[in-house]
C-alpha cells in the first residue's frame, strides 16, 4: 500500500482516570486532604476553580460594569439589549510600537528628527558648503529669512532648487578657495537620465567648474518637466530663476543672467496683472513680498550694465518712500525703488543732454525725483530715532546712505553733458567713502566680517558705488581711497567684480591726470581730458581674467564728436598678494608723490590700428 493511500486519523488524547494512590505530588498540592464529617463519613476533596488570564478586549460600557463583554462589533449585545450605550473597544497598541514610544522619553532622544536629503556624498557635502557660508553671504544685513529658511524649505520638495543650490554653493565654494585655472582631465560618470554629458577636457576655473555645470543642468532639466504640470506653483519657477541668476553671477556671465532676470520678471508680472481666487491672491501676495524684490534688485543691475525696461515700473514716485520705515528691509526696498526709477530717467537723458533736448518736464522729473531721495533720508532717520540702536542695522544704514549720496550725484548731472558738473558734489563723494571705510573698519564682530569677507553677494552693497565714484570724482586724493577700498573687498555683488572695477578705475584715472603737475586735490583734469563713460564686455567664457572695455570721450568738448576706443585687459588672480600689497601701498602714496600708478598690459585699438599706450 503506498502512502498516497493511508488515511492519517487525528489523534486523540485518552485521559484515564488516575488513583488517588497514583496521584502526583502536584495534585496533592492543588486539592485539600478528605476530612471526615461528624459521623465519621469521609467528604470528597473540594475541587479548585482553575485560574484563567482575565480577558482585556471587551468594551468600556462592560468594563466598568464589571461583566463579560460578548465582545460584538461594532456595539455589544449586552449593552445595546439592555438599552444602554456601548461606547466601543479600546485596541492596545502593540508591544514593539509601545516600546518606541517609551524610548524617547527613556533615553532623552528628540521626538522630531530631520528629513533625510537626498543626493550623493559630494552633493550633501557642498549643500552643506552653501548651508554654512553661501547663504549667510547672500543674506547679507537683509535677506536671511529668504536665503536660510525658504530656499532650504522648498529645496526638499523640488529636485529643481536642490539642484540649483548645489551649482550655487560649488561655484561659490571654489571662488572662495581662489583656484587658479588649470587644464585637468575629468570624465564625468552620469546615473542620473536628467543630466547632460560635459566636455571631457576642462579648466578647473570657477565659471567651468564640470560639477556645478553638470547640476545646473539638471536644474533646469528637473524645472523643465516640473513646469509640464499645470498645478506648479509661481514660486518654484521664480526662485529657480533667482538661483540660476547667482549661477550666471558666479560664472561671469552677462547674457544668460539677464536673460534669466526677464524670464523670471515677465512670470512675475503676468501672475500679478491677474485676478483669481483667494488662493491666487495668496500666492500674489507671497510673490510680492519675498520674489518681486529680487527681481528690483535686478533690473537695478541690467540698467546698469546698458539694458532699458520695457515694462512699466510697478511702483509709482509717491508709493517708493512711505511715511514711516517698519524695518531696515523696508527701507532697503524703498531705496531700490527710487534707484530704479532715478535710472531710467537718466538713461533717457543718455543723449538728448548732448543735443540740448531736455524739457522743463524732464527738470521737473529730476527735481521730484531728489525731493523723493532727501525724505527718504529724513524717513530713515526717523525709523533711527523711534527704534532701538542694533549694530547691525546701523551697518545697513551705511550702504544705503552711500547708494543714495551716488544715485543724488548721478541724478544731478544728468541733464548736463559736462563731467566737470560732477565737481560740484565732492563733499557727497568723500562721505560716501567714508562711510565704505567705517563699514570695512567696523566689520570687527565674528557676524560682521562674516559678512563683510564674503566674497560673493547676490546684491549690490559697495563695490558698484566706489566704481562710480573712482570714475566719476576727480580729486586725485578721494578717487585713490575708493579705488584701494575697491582692492581690498575682493568681492563679486551680482556682476559687479571688485578687481575688475579697481582696475578699470585705475586706467581712466591715468588717462585723466597724465597732464596734472599736482595730485594733492589744488588740480583738476581739464573737461577734454575726460572720459565720458565705459563698457564692460567680459570673457568669462574663454577666460574670466580677460576683460575688454569700451571708452568714450569728447577730447573737442561737449558739443564735439565723440572719441570711442576699446582696450583689452588680463587681470592677476585677486588671490595674488604681492601684487595687491604693491598697488595698495602706490594709492597710498600716490596723492603726495605725484606719480600714476603703474599698470598691467594693456593694448589701446583706434578703428582697425592697434598701438601702446603710455602714460
Amino acid at each position: 500500500m503506498t502512502a498516497a493511500k493511508i488515511a492519517i486519523l487525528p489523534l486523540k488524547r485518552a485521559s484515564p482516570p488516575v488513583p488517588h494512590q497514583q496521584q502526583s505530588t502536584d495534585d496533592s498540592n492543588n486539592q485539600s486532604p478528605p476530612k471526615a464529617d461528624a459521623i465519621g463519613k469521609v467528604k470528597p476533596a473540594k475541587r479548585s476553580r482553575s485560574s484563567k488570564s482575565k480577558v482585556r478586549t471587551g468594551c468600556l460600557t462592560c468594563k466598568i460594569r464589571r461583566v463579560k463583554c460578548d465582545e460584538t462589533k461594532p456595539a455589544c449585545n449586552r449593552c445595546t439589549s439592555t438599552g444602554r450605550k456601548c461606547d466601543g473597544y479600546d485596541v492596545p497598541p502593540k508591544k514593539k510600537e509601545a516600546q518606541q514610544e517609551a524610548l524617547p522619553e527613556a533615553l532623552g532622544a528628540p521626538e522630531r528628527c530631520l528629513a533625510v536629503v537626498p543626493g550623493t556624498s559630494h552633493e550633501l557635502r557642498v549643500l552643506e558648503f552653501f548651508h554654512v557660508r553661501t547663504a549667510p553671504g547672500l543674506s547679507s544685513y537683509f535677506d536671511a529669512n529668504f536665503w536660510t529658511r525658504l530656499v532650504f524649505q522648498m529645496s526638499n520638495a523640488e529636485p529643481a532648487i536642490r539642484h540649483a543650490m548645489v551649482a550655487v554653493g560649488s561655484l561659490h565654494q571654489q571662488r572662495e578657495l581662489g583656484t587658479k585655472p588649470v587644464t585637468v582631465q575629468r570624465s564625468a560618470v552620469i546615473h542620473d537620465p536628467l543630466a547632460v554629458s560635459v566636455p571631457i577636457t576642462k579648466h578647473a576655473s570657477d565659471h567651468n567648474d564640470p560639477f556645478a555645470l553638470t547640476q545646473y543642468n539638471k536644474a533646469i532639466l528637473h524645472l523643465s518637466k516640473r513646469l509640464q504640470d499645470p498645478v506648479t506653483t509661481t514660486e518654484i519657477a521664480l526662485l529657480a530663476c533667482v538661483l540660476f541668476v547667482c549661477v550666471e553671477f558666479l560664472r561671469g556671465e552677462i547674457e544668460p543672467a539677464m536673460k534669466h532676470f526677464k524670464s523670471g520678471m515677465g512670470i512675475a508680472i503676468q501672475t500679478l496683472s491677474h485676478d483669481g481666487s483667494r488662493k491666487a491672491l495668496a500666492t500674489m501676495q507671497r510673490i510680492k513680498e519675498n520674489m518681486l524684490p529680487f527681481f528690483n534688485r535686478l533690473e537695478l543691475l541690467s540698467m546698469l550694465f546698458g539694458n532699458d525696461a520695457s515694462w512699466e515700473y510697478p511702483v509709482t514716485l509717491h508709493q517708493a518712500v512711505p511715511e514711516e520705515f517698519a524695518s531696515i528691509v523696508e527701507a532697503r526696498d524703498s531705496i531700490v525703488h527710487l534707484m530704479n526709477l532715478s535710472l531710467r530717467f537718466i538713461r533717457s537723458m543718455k543723449y538728448r543732454k548732448y543735443d540740448h533736448l531736455v524739457l522743463p518736464d524732464d527738470v521737473a522729473r529730476q527735481q521730484s525725483l531728489q525731493r523723493q531721495s532727501r525724505q527718504w533720508g529724513t524717513t530713515l532717520d526717523n525709523f533711527f530715532l523711534h527704534n532701538p540702536p542694533a549694530s547691525r542695522n546701523h551697518e545697513a544704514a551705511k550702504v544705503l546712505r552711500i547708494h543714495q549720496l551716488v544715485m543724488g550725484v548721478w541724478l544731478s548731472a544728468s541733464t548736463l553733458a559736462e563731467e566737470s558738473s560732477n565737481d560740484a558734489h565732492m563733499a557727497d563723494f568723500e562721505k560716501a567713502v567714508s562711510l565704505g571705510e567705517a563699514i570695512q573698519a567696523h566689520a570687527g564682530t565674528r557676524d560682521q566680517k562674516q559678512t563683510y569677507t564674503t566674497t560673493f553677494l547676490f546684491d549690490m552693497e559697495t563695490v558698484s558705488p566706489l566704481y562710480y565714484i573712482a570714475i566719476k570724482c576727480r580729486h586725485p586724493v578721494v578717487r585713490r581711497r575708493a579705488i584701494r577700498l575697491l582692492r581690498r573687498n575682493v568681492r563679486r555683488e551680482g556682476l559687479w567684480d571688485s578687481n575688475v572695477a579697481a582696475a578699470i578705475a585705475e586706467r581712466i584715472m591715468a588717462i585723466e591726470e597724465r597732464k596734472l603737475t599736482m595730485r594733492d586735490g589744488g588740480e583738476l583734469p581739464e573737461e577734454y581730458d575726460r572720459i565720458h563713460n565705459s563698457h564692460i564686455q567680459s570673457m568669462a567664457g574663454m577666460d574670466p581674467r580677460e576683460h575688454a572695455v569700451t571708452f568714450y570721450s569728447k577730447p573737442n568738448g561737449p558739443d564735439g564728436p565723440w572719441k570711442i576706443w576699446q582696450e583689452g585687459i588680463t587681470l592677476d588672480p585677486p588671490s595674488n598678494p604681492v601684487r595687491e600689497k604693491g598697488i595698495n601701498q602706490r594709492l597710498l602714496n600716490g596723492a603726495a608723490e605725484g606719480r600714476v600708478p603703474a599698470l598691467t598690459n594693456w593694448s589701446c585699438a583706434y578703428g582697425s590700428d592697434v598701438e601702446t599706450v603710455v602714460d
